[in-house]
């Protein structure tokens, strides 16, 4: 029951974490900013929360964090994998023996291992394709042209596969499910991370150095956040790939 429990437990937990960090932050803005003779909320919102109580005040922001965190997470999530797609979608035969290097690169969905594999299982495919085609008189071999465009077509379906393995090996996809959901609470928390860090420095009465420092170290943080979770999702679609690889789940080009 508990392992039926932990796929949505790790979709809410990211929802909730960062709309909760971008709660806070806001609160901390505004609260700055706020006229003290009126304070943060006005007489009728009071009056609303006091009827509440401290658990309904408690439940209300909790559901108003994950909504928050939830429209905010998907788009960070849709715009990163547009763009991982999008480096997919651009790819030529000549480009799988490459590895790209800057920003680009980090958007990377699969390792260079697991398109290897890819290959090679599309490299099997057209061995076995020509020795059941050709003839006693006919000339047999791997054409590398036709292997290189099957396993183009392959790498290519690979971001939407997924499903797939909930039927062919339930336990690997809850594998993949939990490192994609380990990339996506990194995701998640981007950006709300250094907007609550600064909000805590303006209502922190610290020298000007230590609130900076504090800050490039935020900044710090969220530059390893971005690169390890590009890492878990290259990680979790490489897992994929494998499968293709190993002939668990099919791919239309290799069809």
């Amino acid at each position: 029951m508990l392992a039926s429990l932990l796929p949505g437990f790790r979709d809410v937990r990211s929802a909730l974490v960062a709309g909760y960090m971008w709660f806070c932050a806001g609160w901390l803005l505004i609260g700055h900013h706020a006229r003290p003779s009126t304070g943060l909320l006005g007489k009728p919102a009071r009056e609303l929360l006091a009827l509440f109580g401290t658990g309904g005040r408690l439940a209300a922001i909790s559901v108003l964090c994950l909504l928050i965190g939830e429209v905010t997470g998907s788009l960070v999530q849709a715009t990163f994998f547009r763009i991982s797609y999008g480096y997919l979608r651009r790819l030529t035969t000549a480009d799988l023996d490459s590895r790209p290097r800057g920003l680009r690169g980090l958007f990377r969905p699969l390792s260079g291992r697991a398109v290897s594999r890819v290959r090679d299982r599309a490299r099997e495919n057209e061995r076995r394709h020509q020795e059941a085609e050709a003839s006693e008189a006919s000339p047999r071999g791997v054409i590398d042209y036709e292997v290189d465009r099957r396993a183009l077509g392959a790498v290519r379906e690979v971001l939407h596969l997924s499903p797939r393995l909930i039927v062919a090996k339930p336990e690997l996809y809850a594998e993949f499910s939990r490192i994609k959901s380990e990339s996506e609470f990194r995701d998640a928390i981007l950006f709300p991370l250094p907007v609550l860090a600064v909000a805590v420095c303006v209502n922190l009465a610290a020298p000007t150095w230590l609130q900076a420092l504090l800050i490039a170290a935020t900044l710090l943080a969220d530059v390893y956040l971005f690169t390890q979770s590009r890492k878990q999702f290259r990680e979790a679609h490489s897992l994929i790939a494998h499968t293709i690889a190993d002939g668990t789940i099919s791919s239309a080009a290799f069809d």
